[in-house]
């Protein structure tokens, strides 16, 4: 293996030191899928202190788990001593750890065995749990008992499926089982720790969502009833939930945001589910009910301001191609506040959505790109904020009588006409535009 010069270093001088050491974990992973590692980290038998005493910067960066993180010239590593652990009583920490002087015994506290590898120069591939055919048969499989290691910490339920997502490879049954007996155990998980593993299964392989719904109820049940939810209709090819994950396989290049606003975007459809004499499905109202359930979704994931924001409005218009009109325009960008970043977001929602549809449901695929062209035509030179208007409120005091809340109002009337008469957004026009306006405006402001 090909190890960074600074890695090495810290290799070097703890094996001088008469100490055991080991890359172990992810980099050795991928080093042998023949990827180039992210990250290095080190096991040794050394203990915190003896590995701060033998370098001259250190950062005791997780002292209590036995982490020392090593500052050189050339980057941080990280070192971490051989530790076995207790019970894990909150389904997430260990209740005690113990340092112990073996890599094997620091191996077997791990999560999955392609995780529980370890290598340096002298011993070369340590694999005591069948780390490497693992890797060649394509599989997820825990160490030792997948229940136990399921019950120490239960995020490692979604992280088998984000890495057989990530991976293309298949969890064995007996570790499969396993999440169905303690899945119930995800509750004990920070939703901060479980966003991120979430992201990166809808970034590589979506379709996975189907297997473990249940890993997402205590946030978004209604992923459990979109899986029960058929659609007999001729524009869809899937019932609920498979049209959701196949939209976001259509988000090339991936983005958090519309990803997220896709997974929720029908979620509404089984509460407004109905059905015909003739059997066709119908879901009068779903964008509405949706848009109820995202905006409990956003707030139970914790997720920053901004999304918080977008991704109900997205939800609610994803059905809604933009009429090819001004007056749409100017409504979502001016009066809704809708940055074009918002509404970029929301073509590239209603583009996957409609992707995921039968060739029938596919047909309203050219009246979106029209929109999307005429939309992206029209703002080239329409002002869409009082900033890009050719006067200010200096102007307006100046050269009016007016003041206080009806300059305000004065620039906002301005920038509707200058919206629509583009052609008008000069000093000399704005104005006379302005003085024109004036018993109005004067009257509003009253």
């Amino acid at each position: 293996m090909q190890v960074p010069e600074q890695v090495k270093a810290v290799m070097d001088r703890l094996s001088a030191a008469g100490h055991d050491c080991y890359l172990v974990g992810g980099c050795v992973r991928d080093w042998l899928l023949g990827r180039r590692p992210h990250d290095y980290d080190l096991a040794t038998d050394a203990t915190p202190q003896q590995v701060m005493d033998l370098f001259e910067k250190t950062a005791p960066t997780g002292l209590r788990h036995g982490t020392v993180m090593v500052l050189l010239p050339g980057g941080q590593v990280e070192v971490t001593t051989f530790r076995r652990e207790g019970r894990y009583s909150d389904s997430r920490h260990p209740d005690e750890v113990q340092f112990v002087q073996t890599v094997e015994e620091d191996l077997a506290r791990r999560d999955f065995t392609i995780n529980a590898m370890a290598w340096n120069p002298g011993r070369g591939l340590v694999d005591p749990f069948g780390g490497r055919r693992d890797l060649e048969q394509g599989l997820i499989r825990a160490v030792g008992d997948p229940v136990q290691r399921f019950e120490e910490d239960a995020l490692r339920m979604v992280r088998a499926f984000r890495f057989a997502a990530r991976l293309g490879f298949t969890i064995e049954p007996a570790t499969r089982n396993a999440v169905d007996v303690c899945q119930d155990r995800i509750r004990f998980v920070a939703v901060e720790r479980l966003v991120p593993e979430w992201m990166e299964i809808l970034r590589t392989d979506p379709l996975r969502i189907q297997d473990m719904t249940g890993l997402f109820a205590p946030w978004i049940p209604e992923l459990e009833q979109a899986a029960q939810t058929p659609q007999h209709s001729p524009y869809h090819y899937a019932g609920v939930l498979r049209h959701i994950l196949d939209s976001i396989r259509y988000l090339d290049p991936f983005d958090e945001t519309a990803a997220l606003a896709l997974l929720l975007h029908d979620l509404g459809k089984p509460e407004t589910r109905t059905t015909s004499p003739g059997g066709r499905d119908h879901f009068k109202g779903h964008p509405v009910a949706g848009q109820a359930i995202a905006r409990r979704v956003v707030e139970a994931l914790k997720l920053p301001a901004r999304q918080k924001k977008v991704i109900p409005e997205l939800v609610l218009h994803h059905d809604d191609i933009l009429p090819r009109n001004l007056e749409t325009i100017y409504r979502l960008r001016v009066t809704e506040g809708w940055s074009d970043e918002w509404v970029q977001l929301l073509f590239r929602v209603q583009y996957c959505d409609i992707m995921a549809h039968s060739e029938k449901g596919r047909q309203r695929l050219e009246r979106l790109e029209a929109s999307r062209a005429f939309y992206e035509e029209q703002i080239r030179f329409r002002p869409l904020s009082l900033q890009e208007l050719a006067i200010d409120g200096h102007d307006i005091l100046t050269y009016t009588g007016l003041r206080n809340r009806q300059v305000r109002q004065a620039l906002e009337t301005v920038l509707e006409y200058a919206f629509h008469h583009p052609e008008k957004n000069n000093r000399l026009d704005l104005l006379t535009f302005v003085l024109r306006s004036m018993p109005r405006l004067e009257g509003a402001g009253s």
